[in-house]
């Protein structure tokens, strides 16, 4: 068994991921990798609400076409992230925004609903939510060997990809190790079904499973380096993935596409509108 395999037994040992579907319905993971830091660079590059707007609704569609992914399991977990966001910005933003010249929508006391404040609020949000929308794509349709084949054809070292990996295929341990800690507390009489409780018992539960999670990655990563992981340049991918010479070109041509649209708005010769345009022509 090579070293790659063994890593891929090792890693995916604590989550049972689905396995690939057949070939010609998923592009290769490197090139999803590729996809997803364009769409961030567009979304936190480009100032106007349009490019994010645009990126939620693809991976909205992304997601209904996906064979791996729910649509409604990406929209739960898109909006229990992003409406609590949504709320917080329009009453902080919107509602107090500083500042003396301001268009006035709406005005109660101290309150009042400017398009300066709105149009900050609408930005973030947006950015926000395409940021959770992109990740959530690709989180919910990848497992841990999946994306070490991808990093390790993006030619990333592969003590890196391991632990980059590694993260996906700790998700179930960290799942199963706070279930535990959870019940321990409450073996001990602590009423862990009121959220007050848990609140409380929260930082002592996460500075434990981060202390297990590094040990444990670290441990693993020694372990598989002393058995030859990273000893040969030959590249083994732990899955088998569509690929060739179109997915080759469009790894390539997708960040020069989006480095290109990011000079051109830098440039300003990218006719896009502005948040606070959108909302005073409305």
């Amino acid at each position: 068994m090579t070293a790659a395999r063994s890593a891929a037994a090792d890693t995916d040992a604590d989550t049972e991921a689905p396995s690939t579907t057949g070939p010609g319905r998923r592009l290769h993971p490197a090139t999803e990798i590729i996809v997803l830091f364009s769409g961030l660079v567009l979304v936190f590059g480009i100032p106007s609400p349009v490019v994010p707007a645009g990126i939620i609704v693809a991976s909205c569609c992304a997601a209904g076409l996906s064979t791996t992914v729910s649509l409604r399991s990406w929209a739960v977990g898109v909006a229990v992230v992003c409406l609590p966001t949504l709320l917080v910005l329009v009453l902080v933003q919107g509602f107090f925004y500083p500042g003396a010249q301001v268009h006035v929508l709406w005005e109660y006391g101290p309150a009042g609903l400017t398009v300066e404040g709105l149009s900050i609020a609408v930005q973030i949000w947006l950015r926000v939510t395409s940021l959770v929308g992109l990740c959530a794509v690709f989180g919910l349709g990848t497992d841990a060997a999946r994306l070490f084949d991808g990093l390790r054809r993006l030619r990333l070292p592969v003590g890196a990809a391991y632990v980059s990996a590694s993260v996906i295929g700790l998700i179930s341990l960290v799942v199963a190790r706070t279930r535990q800690v959870i019940e321990a507390r409450k073996a001990r009489g602590w009423a862990t079904d009121r959220w007050r409780v848990r609140v409380r018992l929260l930082p002592g539960i996460v500075v434990g499973l981060f202390t297990t999670l590094l040990i444990t990655v670290e441990q693993r990563h020694d372990v598989l380096e002393q058995s030859g992981l990273g000893a040969t340049g030959t590249v083994v991918e732990l899955q088998d993935h569509r690929d060739g010479a179109g997915q080759a070109l469009m790894r390539v041509c997708v960040p020069v596409v989006a480095l290109g649209l990011l000079g051109a708005s830098v440039a300003g010769v990218l006719p896009l509108p502005s948040a606070s345009q959108l909302i005073g022509e409305a």
